[in-house]
């Protein structure tokens, strides 16, 4: 990702309407698989300016892992303390070391050479049952400037997730897109070049508090039909997994 937009995270995270819904997202599936949660450790892999890691509290069984200098720098200007730089792929804890890990936006990225080596990786650190809670951007048809200036190398499509996960120990209990409603403007932004930056919708800062009302209530009706459904197309695309005995155990 280049330099500047860390500092955008940093300065939207905690406050922009899609932060905030893929934020309820992954606490509402970590609530419903996880229920004493915050008697667990977790690990959040590829914690970016940590404003996931920063919710998760209980820094003393919480960890966070990042690649990026400027991401742990911005971490600590949170006042951070419980996370390490590191290589998604590669990852610096011991075997069944977390309850669960998140991995929020990260697997698309260039710098993880290899999705297999960061699926085993999570699959090593988890615990028996543990689970993978992943957010990745949909769809390679909706590759714009955006995905340049975070440096994306690749977007996906339900099949292909799936198929990675189950063929890294894992079983899937939940795998759905989501940004659908708003999935048409998206279109309109990225491909017919409604946005010069490419972005999906403007930034906190740069769009009208109607705006960001407006979008922050559509997309507050689209988690509650991700309650009870599955949604057949967006934007991005999250999944819930469990971790599965070896094939080799006896």
């Amino acid at each position: 990702m280049q330099a500047d937009e860390y500092a955008t995270m940093f300065r939207v995270e905690e406050t922009h309407w899609w932060y905030r819904a893929l934020h309820r997202l992954i606490f509402e599936n970590l609530e419903r698989e996880v229920p004493d949660w915050r008697q667990k450790a977790i690990l959040d892999a590829g914690c970016g300016t940590g404003a996931i890691l920063k919710q998760l509290g209980n820094p003393e069984k919480n960890k966070g892992v990042d690649l990026a200098p400027q991401a742990i720098a911005f971490c600590h200007q949170r006042g951070l303390t419980n996370v390490r730089q590191g290589d998604v792929s590669a990852l610096p804890f011991a075997d069944s070391s977390f309850d669960a890990v998140i991995c929020s936006s990260v697997l698309y990225h260039q710098w993880v050479r290899n999705l297999q080596d960061a699926l085993r990786e999570f699959r090593r650190v988890l615990r028996p049952n543990g689970l993978l809670l992943i957010n990745v951007p949909a769809f390679r048809s909706l590759h714009s400037a955006h995905d340049e200036a975070v440096m994306t190398a690749r977007r996906f499509r339900k099949n292909e997730l799936g198929q990675l996960l189950l063929e890294n120990g894992f079983a899937i209990r939940r795998l759905t897109y989501w940004t659908t409603l708003l999935f048409p403007l998206a279109v309109v932004a990225r491909t017919l070049g409604a946005s010069k930056t490419g972005r999906d919708f403007p930034e906190a800062g740069t769009s009208s508090g109607f705006t960001s009302r407006l979008f922050g209530k559509v997309m507050a009706l689209e988690l509650r039909w991700l309650r009870k459904f599955a949604l057949p197309f967006g934007v991005d695309l999250f999944a819930a997994a469990e971790k599965q005995p070896s094939r080799l155990a006896k």
